[in-house]
């Protein structure tokens, strides 16, 4: 029983994943319907696939197949250009919009819909005392524009929006917009 509750827990992900994707009609198809264009979005589309791959290979990490986990990730990024370590937390909706030179490092936590472009990083975990290492922590409903940079123990707030090419290294409020080098209000 628990094995089909997690299916059916990834399948509800997958679908979260496609729908972000889709034109908003898209969402309005029966079932059988939306899993039949599904599966065209899937084939034809390397930013869905790497966003699908990333969500079996958390769950093989999850299950302790760590191995065989990073091999899906390895063949990820060479399908689609998007790194994304299995050992990352990402809620529903995750949309990468052009998945080349997307980076997502292990610890990393991203919240609901965010919307991801390209040539972003997620940063590696900094170590920041008493053993801990902490990672780049990521609301719901934020969007990060191409190449941006999230280094170290921070957090993007709820509906924040970083700006193309900025590299943020200090806490953004919920509903702030970010750009620059380092990363201010705008």
């Amino acid at each position: 029983m628990e094995r089909a509750g997690a299916v059916n827990s990834l399948l509800r992900l997958v679908r979260a994943d496609i729908e972000a994707s889709t034109h908003p009609n898209f969402r309005l198809y029966s079932n059988a319907v939306f899993w039949r264009r599904a599966l065209g979005k899937l084939a034809l589309s390397p930013n869905v696939r790497a966003v699908v791959t990333f969500r079996v290979a958390h769950e093989l990490a999850e299950r302790g197949l760590l191995p065989l986990a990073l091999w899906l990730r390895a063949r990820a990024l060479r399908r689609s250009g998007a790194e994304l370590h299995p050992a990352a937390t990402v809620g529903p909706g995750l949309l990468l919009v052009h998945s080349s030179g997307v980076v997502i490092g292990p610890g990393v936590v991203i919240g609901a819909r965010a919307r991801i472009h390209q040539g972003v990083t997620l940063g590696e975990p900094v170590h920041v005392g008493d053993g801990r290492w902490a990672s780049p922590r990521v609301g719901d409903d934020v969007v990060l524009g191409a190449h941006a940079v999230l280094l170290g123990d921070i957090t993007v707030g709820d509906g924040a929006r970083v700006g193309a090419n900025a590299v943020v290294t200090r806490d953004v409020a919920a509903g702030a917009t970010v750009a620059g080098v380092p990363a201010r209000p705008i």
